[in-house]
């Protein structure tokens, strides 16, 4: 409903703020004022970088299907449509209808089967599974590298103030 809309757009606006308040600090508090003008620009550079592969990897995350069971195609003809024997085992999910092929789990979310479902991150908006985890695997990296990086900034910072 209205209020899951604005908890999701929260998430998803606080996420970028973070990133934007983090370019702020770096680029206008510790490189801005800093002497070398060669160390400000190189690492203004491999700031931004890892900043846009970051957001971009998040907005990958958010819009890509992660793996949805199409919902309510357990049905008879799909079933022999799908090639399935007399007699195989078929998993079926209660909640959506859905044949669950191995390693899909329900979402109780996104009122779907997910295929290799990991979990439901609010912070994308969106399952990971099978088909996004590469991207959220990729946004956790580049803001761990962006962490990182604004550490090694910070000491120095405070470092060179001493």
């Amino acid at each position: 409903g209205h209020k899951s809309t604005f908890v999701v757009m929260f998430c998803v606006f606080f996420t970028w703020m973070l990133i934007l308040y983090a370019e702020f600090v770096v680029l206008r508090v510790i490189l801005f004022s800093h002497p070398n003008k060669i160390f400000s620009v190189i690492n203004g550079i491999i700031f931004q970088s890892l900043a846009f592969l970051a957001v971009s990897s998040h907005i990958r995350t958010m819009l890509t299907d992660p793996g949805a069971v199409p919902r309510g195609n357990a049905t008879k003809e799909n079933i022999q449509l799908m090639g399935f024997e007399e007699g195989q085992v078929i998993f079926k999910c209660p909640k959506c209808c859905s044949i669950k092929p191995e390693r899909a789990h329900h979402c109780s979310v996104c009122q779907r089967c997910i295929k290799k479902m990991d979990h439901h991150c609010p912070w994308v908006n969106n399952c990971v599974g099978e088909q996004n985890q590469k991207f959220f695997v990729l946004f956790t990296f580049y803001i761990g590298l962006i962490s990182y990086h604004s550490l090694f900034l910070g000491i120095n910072h405070f470092i060179s103030c001493i």
